[in-house]
Parts: C-alpha cells; structure tokens; sequence
C-alpha cells in the first residue's frame, strides 16, 4: 500500500474513533521511507532552524550544570536517556508543519485549537510524568547500588562506574528498568500526539489506538524506537551538532508513520 493510498482511504481530520479504527501492517521498509518523508520535509520548511534556536541553549545550561555541580554527575545519563520518554512531545511542532504541507494549510497554528490543546496539554503532562518517575527511579537505583557503595569512593566516578561490582550492577538494573519504560513509553505514544494533532478525539482515545497500533506491529513498533533511540545517540556524539537534523526528520516522520498506520 502506497502513501498516497493511505491518504485517500483516511483524510486528515476526519472523525476516528477507537472502536473501528483499522491498523495497517507495517513493513520494516516503511521506516525507510518514513524518514525519508521526514527528511523531505526538513528541507523544504527548513525547521532544523528552530532546533538550533531551541536545542543549544538547552543544552549548554545542562553542560553547564554538569561542570559546576559534580554531585549532577550522575544524573546525566538518566536525564539523557529519559529525553526519548518526552521526545514525541519535543517534537510536536514538526508533525504539526508536515501535517501543514500535506494539508497545503496557510499556517502549521491552525491545527492547535482549543479541543484538541486540552488532548495534547493531558498527553504533554503523562509525557513529563513519566520521564519525572523515571529520574526518580534512577536515583533509587544510584543510590541503592553505586551510591551506597564504599569500593573506590575517592575514584572519579566512571572508573567507579565500570571498574566495580556496584557499578555493574547499577548498569544492569539501569538498563533493564530504562527498556521496561521505554516499552511504555512507545506503546502510550506511538502515534498519539500526532492523533491528538490531527483528530477531535480524546487523550485516552489517542492512546487506546497508540496501544493498539503497538499490539498490532510489535516488532515493527519496536524497531521504530530502535531506530529513534540510534539517531538520537548518533546525532548526540558530535557536540550535539547532529540532533539539529535528527530531531526534526524525526518529528516530521512520526506524522507520516501515523499517516499510513492508520487506513
């Protein structure tokens, strides 16, 4: 099935409710060119802009934090990781301009009316929730593991980290609590901000279908968080320079993955 079917069968906008909404399955291709779409789109509105206007003063504070407060040392991974948790939100504006360009709308704004704002503010605070009790849980794990180890305590702490058994203990349990939330996180909100964006449906409805899409395209759902979890860690290593293109090719392929799961 071609994009261009998916948009006939579906028009943007239309009334959905959970109960008939039909779930197209997804092939590994369809990533491919789900970004390729989103890359497309990145050129042609040039939102990379808005990233940097947005992302490198972020992120300078956060280095900042980082050198002049060493006790947030160990914090830096669970914050960074925890950023895929919120990266469905982060990247809203993008879907909103690919939805934009699709629709040929004068202005990406319009899509933001007051129904669907109360859908995307509820979907934005389960976002925040989560990536916040994920933090917190981190810091559990630190301090029950690395945290309230004596072995090497006068180390720097990533000698500290991988050079004793608390240390490792922390990266196993870390890991393996980080997937159980990721997991969550792509089931809760697959495709629903871009729903949320698109129909006059509920939170709750947009992520009965999020979830059903999940159920319906597990191993696909999870290859996509693969992938997004991948660019973000490669757009990351350069000083950050890569996630000015990453992050918008991303948010703009979420709307058009949505747009062909849902038939």
């Amino acid at each position: 099935m071609t994009t261009s079917a998916v948009t006939q069968n579906f028009p943007p906008g239309a009334s959905l409710s959970p109960a008939d909404t039909e779930i197209r399955k997804m092939r590994a291709e369809d990533i491919w060119e789900v970004l390729k779409l989103g890359f497309q789109d990145l050129r042609a509105a040039r939102t990379d802009a808005l990233a940097i206007a947005v992302i490198y003063p972020i992120s300078g504070v956060f280095l900042a934090s980082v050198i002049v407060i060493h006790a947030f040392l160990p914090f830096v991974f669970p914050i960074c990781a925890g950023f895929a948790l919120i990266g469905p939100m982060a990247t809203l504006w993008f879907a909103a301009v690919s939805r934009q360009r699709e629709r040929k709308d004068a202005s990406a704004l319009a899509v933001f009316t007051p129904a669907r704002l109360v859908a995307i503010q509820r979907l934005c605070v389960i976002a925040i929730m989560l990536f916040v009790v994920w933090n917190v849980t981190a810091g559990i794990i630190y301090g029950l593991t690395l945290g309230s180890s004596n072995a090497d305590v006068n180390a720097p702490f990533f000698q500290r980290v991988f050079d004793t058994q608390s240390g490792w203990t922390l990266i196993a349990v870390g890991c393996a609590t980080g997937a159980v939330f990721a997991v969550l996180s792509l089931a809760v909100f697959f495709i629903s901000f871009p729903l949320v964006l698109d129909r006059d449906i509920t939170a709750t409805q947009a992520i009965s279908i999020s979830i059903k899409a999940m159920l319906h395209n597990p191993i696909f759902v999870l290859g996509w968080g693969a992938v997004v979890v991948a660019g973000l860690l490669l757009g990351a290593l350069p000083v950050l320079l890569g996630i000015v293109i990453v992050l918008p090719v991303l948010g703009h392929a979420s709307w058009h993955l949505y747009r062909r799961i849902i038939v």
